[in-house]
């Protein structure tokens, strides 16, 4: 072999040894970099089902991002069930936490649970996305439950009547479901897409009627249900005096029917404000939705009502009962049920309808005793107990029958009062999340964020 030869053949090879050692990059140039990529708490914009095409996306968290640009991916097979490719989007790390959102298309193969081995900023882990079988579906059955109609559109005419037809033009709305998704937990100063009626204008009468509609529409419970929301708008009115501002007080509640309120036809009873949202669904005289739910407190647990001068302490129960639960569970099982990093805020919040994770973790109630899972329903209750008592009784049941596929898992402390401290229930239907937070307006304290969902019937499954 001639030395012109011998250049050739090295210079082949170098160029065949650059592309087979840079074909499975990440495609992060040299100097990004992540601490710590997240695929336990990934969320997927919808699940494939076994045989049939399938086009969605992952969002997988990550930390300590140090703000490089990164370019596309190459595809990335799928093993377990295979037929599915997962290829990084373009985008720019940021500059600590993000997601970084893979395109994942084809066909699986079989049900089951496709892994994805990706890579980015120097971090690797295994994506898991579950399959469903042909034929079935990975979450439960959406709801059609007895309710007290009939009290409920009582109570919504007997509002109504008190009202200007000002108050009225604004109280009602076209049912969509666009309307249904104007919710936030932020303060009225900082969130002001809001539909419906503002409490502000409301009269000592019309007070009246709008408690007696939240008092129809909702549970009888001690601290739960009526009381419990009650205690959240006397909330505000602590924040407003204490120093909150003027987007805090029971005035920046908000009341919307859309649909007009009927024994038999498709309508939504939206109450709003911060911390506080009930969105309750009805047709056919039965209710199809009584979420999304969001509830929280600040200050908490308990403080003196500047309204009354009595101790008002709506979130307690909740607290409580998850601590509970979570004493009740093993070394092992708090093992298992531990989640593998911080969750400093709840996944499916307001304006993030739909975006539930395929992919369950943490403890299979199944797997645990019956008092366990007693222990768990209880827990579950405090926040069905929010509907009116015929409702909340028809969806506990069915809570109940799911409850051995349902899943547990938390992060930080077992008591759920510490900041950091994160749970998440997670069943075919039920989606409950509690998140402690530091305090806002009282700055030396706490306050949680929480989420009910369900997987199948937020907005009544329309």
């Amino acid at each position: 072999m001639n030395l012109k030869t011998s250049i050739t053949a090295l210079s082949l090879c170098s160029a065949l040894l650059l592309f087979f050692s840079c074909e499975n990059t990440d495609n992060l140039s040299s100097s990004g970099s992540i601490t710590a990529l997240n695929c336990s708490s990934a969320s997927f914009s919808a699940s494939p089902t076994a045989g049939a095409a399938f086009t969605g996306t992952a969002s997988v968290p990550y930390i300590g991002g140090n703000g490089a640009v990164y370019s596309a991916g190459s595809a990335i097979a799928s093993s377990g069930v295979t037929g599915l490719t997962a290829t990084l989007t373009a985008a720019t790390l940021a500059s600590g936490a993000g997601n970084a959102i893979f395109a994942i298309t084809g066909t699986p193969s079989a049900s089951g649970t496709a892994i994805f081995a990706i890579t980015l900023g120097g971090q690797s882990c295994s994506l898991n996305l579950s399959v469903s079988a042909a034929g079935s579906t990975t979450s439960g059955t959406s709801w059609s439950v007895d309710t007290d109609i009939e009290n409920i559109v009582k109570a919504a005419e007997a509002f109504k009547a008190t009202l200007s037809s000002t108050q009225i033009s604004d109280l009602q709305y076209t049912y969509t479901k666009e309307h249904a998704q104007k919710w936030s937990n932020l303060p009225q100063s900082l969130y002001k897409n809001r539909v419906g009626l503002a409490s502000s204008t409301f009269s000592t009468a019309q007070w009246t009627a709008f408690l007696n509609l939240l008092k129809a529409s909702t549970g009888s419970a001690s601290n739960e249900g009526y009381e419990e929301y009650a205690g959240i708008i006397d909330a505000d009115d602590y924040l407003f005096a204490n120093g909150g501002g003027s987007g805090y007080g029971k005035g920046n509640y908000y009341i919307g029917f859309l649909g007009t309120p009927s024994s038999s036809n498709l309508w939504c009873l939206q109450i709003g404000g911060h911390h506080g949202t009930n969105i309750f669904t009805y047709k056919g005289g039965k209710m199809t939705g009584g979420t999304p739910v969001f509830r929280s407190t600040e200050p908490y647990p308990t403080w003196i009502s500047t309204n009354t001068g009595k101790t008002i302490q709506p979130l307690v129960q909740e607290t409580e009962a998850f601590a509970n639960f979570l004493k009740s569970l093993s070394t092992s099982e708090l093992t298992t049920a531990k989640r593998s990093a911080a969750q400093n805020d709840i996944i499916v919040g307001p304006q993030k309808d739909g975006t539930f994770p395929s992919t369950k973790a943490g403890v299979k109630a199944g797997n645990l005793t019956q008092t366990q899972k007693d222990l768990l329903l209880v827990a579950i209750k405090t926040y069905v107990d929010d509907l009116d008592d015929k409702a909340a009784a028809a969806v506990l049941a069915k809570y109940k029958s799911e409850l051995n596929e349902t899943y547990v898992s938390y992060y930080g402390g077992t008591t759920m009062a510490a900041k950091g401290d994160y749970i998440l229930v997670d069943g075919p239907s039920v989606w409950i999340e509690w998140s402690m937070q530091g305090g806002i307006v009282i700055k030396n304290g706490v306050h949680p964020h929480s989420v009910w969902r369900d997987r199948t019937s937020d907005y009544g499954a329309n």
